[in-house]
């Protein structure tokens, strides 16, 4: 059994990944126009046929920019929580196709147990996604203000840990952004900064862990050496410098990485 997961670019102005096995693929969240995502495709060498399924964590343009004209050309379905799905339909930018999911059922997609579960976040109704394949778990979050007991619960022992690390709290302090922005951030419906997301991994990775994609980093109040450097030197403390490091950036699609 062989799994693949690509980042095809994550940030603020785009969000997509490709996680794929012998009987399929899932695109998780469209948030690149529908040439932007075939060309980062292109690049990571995925083919966009092989795909069953869009996967969408929530509204935000950055999420699904691409989902109504990529699911068309490739007669996907968008799976997405009711709510979420109805605010899509009022904004008349959802998908001809829709599958309404709850969040905490299970459903199947393209070979993987799909386990969608509520997180932090300033959206209608947010949620990660545990996909799970033969006893193989990916745990993927982007955005998200805090990790509750929920998110940890889901996250925790995965064998590739998808996660948001967005800012840096002194960057963000003194950048020239407006005050009610800095706490919409900062706030528990916001998003993860770089500290608490290396503190998590101290929860969240366990002897399974084999690969962490560190995401959604802020291209104005984070940098991605910053990012790198901080997490090669929690893996250190941790004594898992044997985990692979993946740092995503916003203009380029992360390798596939195999397992």
């Amino acid at each position: 059994m062989k799994i693949g997961v690509t980042a095809l670019g994550s940030g603020s102005r785009g969000n997509a990944f490709v996680i794929q096995c012998g009987e399929g693929g899932l695109l998780v969240d469209a948030g690149f126009s529908r040439r932007d995502l075939l060309n980062r495709m292109a690049g990571a060498g995925v083919d966009p046929k092989l795909l069953k399924a869009l996967l969408v964590t929530h509204e935000h343009e950055d999420h699904v920019r691409g989902m109504r004209l990529f699911c068309q050309d490739y007669s996907l379905p968008a799976c997405m929580t009711g709510r979420t799905a109805d605010y899509l339909r009022r904004k008349k930018t959802i998908a001809e196709r829709v599958i309404e999911f709850a969040a905490g059922t299970v459903f199947e997609a393209a070979g993987f147990s799909v386990l969608p579960f509520q997180v932090q976040h300033d959206a209608v109704e947010p949620v990660g996604f545990v996909l799970s394949r033969g006893g193989f778990r990916i745990g993927l979050a982007t955005d998200l203000g805090a990790i509750d007991l929920l998110a940890r619960t889901r996250l925790a022992n995965s064998d590739v840990l998808i996660l948001e690390s967005n800012y840096d709290l002194n960057m963000l302090q003194r950048s020239d952004r407006q005050l009610y922005l800095k706490r919409r951030i900062m706030g528990r419906n916001g998003h993860l900064d770089n500290q608490a997301a290396l503190n998590a991994l101290e929860n969240l990775i366990s002897p399974r862990t084999q690969v962490i994609f560190l995401v959604h980093i802020s291209s104005q109040c984070n940098t991605y050496q910053l990012v790198r450097e901080l997490a090669q030197a929690k893996l250190r403390e941790l004594g898992r410098e044997d985990i692979r490091l993946e740092i995503v950036e916003q203009a380029e699609p992360v390798e596939t990485v195999w397992m």
